[in-house]
C-alpha cells in the first residue's frame, strides 16, 4: 500500500539471486514430480521454472532460470517493488536455498560430486501447507489423479494459484469431495487444516516452523500415515526416513531385490541422510539414461545435465 492507502502500481522486474553453494535448477526440478503439478510450469527447452502467485492482494507470475552455478535469474510480473522481499523468500524456499550440503556430502560420498554440482535439493512449494496438501493428494492414487486433483484446487478455490488454508476451509469438504474429486482425501485435508491452524503450527499463509511440524506430530493428524509424514518431513530437510509408497516398494524389489527395511539396513552408513541417499540414487539412474554425461571430467566436457529427461515421475 502507498501512504495514501492505495495499492502501488503493478510492475515487472528482474534481479539475480546469489547463493553460498551451487544450486542446479534442472536437478532440483528432477528431484521429484512437484514441477509437473499446477500452478508450476517447467519449460525444459529454456530451463525456466515459473508459477502464478498471489501476494498482498496482487496476482502475478514469478519465474526463475539458471544464471550461473551458484546464481539464479529471477523475473516477476504483476507485483510492485514492495513485494520483492516476499518474492525472494518464496523462491528461496522453492530451491531449498537454506539447505547446507556439507554434512550430506560427508555422509553420502558416492553422491558428493553430484551434490557439489548443485544436486540434492528438493523442489518445494511456496509454503509448507501446499507441500502438505499435495502430499495428501498422492496417497493411494495414481500420479495422473494427483495431477487432476491439484489442477482442480488451483482452478477453483485457488483462482489460479494454490489455495491457502483459509480458502480450502471455506471451500469445504463437500466441494472438495464432489467438485475437486478428492474422495476420502477431502476429509483428511479439512481435518488436518483445522488442527494445524488450531494448534498454531501454521499461519494464515500456510507457513510453519519445522521444529513444530515433527514426524510424530504429523502422524497425529487424522488421515496422515507414515508415508505422508515422512514425505512432509523430507521437504523440511529431515532425511531420516524414506517415504515408502507402492512406487518405492516396487522399485526396491525390481532394482535392488529387497524391501525398504533391508535397503535401509544395508545403507546404515548413510545415517540421517537415508532418504536423500535414496533420492539421489534414483536421480543418478535418471541421469545415466540421459544423452549427455552427468558429471564433467574436465572443463572441455559438455555442460552437466544437458540431456536431462524432459519429464519426471513421482
Amino acid at each position: 500500500m502507498t501512504a495514501a492507502g492505495a495499492l502501488e502500481p503493478v510492475s515487472a522486474g528482474e534481479t539475480v539471486l546469489s547463493f553460498r553453494w551451487p544450486i542446479d535448477l534442472r536437478l532440483t526440478v528432477a528431484s521429484h514430480g512437484w514441477a509437473h503439478l499446477p500452478p508450476w510450469h517447467w519449460d525444459p527447452e529454456t530451463g525456466r521454472l515459473g508459477r502464478q502467485e498471489r501476494i498482498g492482494g496482487r496476482f502475478g507470475k514469478i519465474e526463475v532460470a539458471q544464471r550461473g552455478p551458484d546464481s539464479i535469474a529471477l523475473n516477476w510480473q504483476g507485483f510492485g517493488a514492495a513485494a520483492l522481499s516476499e518474492i525472494r523468500r518464496r523462491v528461496e524456499r522453492w530451491l531449498s536455498a537454506d539447505w547446507e550440503p556439507q554434512p550430506a556430502m560427508a555422509a553420502l560420498p558416492e553422491d558428493a560430486a553430484l551434490i557439489a554440482l548443485g544436486g540434492g535439493r528438493l523442489l518445494r512449494c511456496s509454503s509448507f501447507y501446499e507441500d502438505f496438501v499435495k502430499t495428501v493428494l498422492t496417497i493411494n492414487t495414481s500420479w495422473s489423479a494427483t495431477c487432476r486433483m491439484t489442477a482442480a484446487l488451483v482452478a477453483e478455490p485457488g483462482g489460479g494459484t494454490f489455495p491457502g488454508p483459509g480458502a480450502l476451509l471455506e471451500y469445504g469438504e463437500q466441494r472438495l469431495r464432489e467438485r475437486a474429486q478428492l474422495g476420502f482425501r477431502a476429509a483428511t485435508v479439512i481435518s488436518a487444516t483445522r488442527q494445524l491452524r488450531d494448534d498454531g503450527t501454521i499461519d494464515e499463509a500456510g507457513d510453519g516452523e519445522p521444529e513444530r511440524l515433527g514426524h510424530d506430530y504429523l502422524l497425529g493428524l487424522k488421515g496422515i500415515g507414515p508415508y505422508a509424514a515422512a514425505h512432509c518431513r523430507l521437504l523440511l530437510h529431515d532425511f531420516n526416513r524414506i517415504p515408502v509408497d507402492s512406487v518405492v516398494v516396487a522399485y526396491l524389489r525390481e532394482q535392488h531385490g529387497c524391501g525398504p527395511a533391508e535397503f535401509a539396513e544395508h545403507r546404515s552408513s548413510w545415517g540421517e541422510y537415508l532418504a536423500l541417499g535414496y533420492r539421489l540414487t534414483r536421480l543418478r539412474e535418471k541421469l545415466m539414461q540421459a544423452a549427455e554425461p552427468v558429471i564433467s571430467a574436465g572443463p572441455a566436457d559438455p555442460p552437466p545435465f544437458a540431456g536431462l529427461p524432459r519429464s519426471c515421475n513421482k
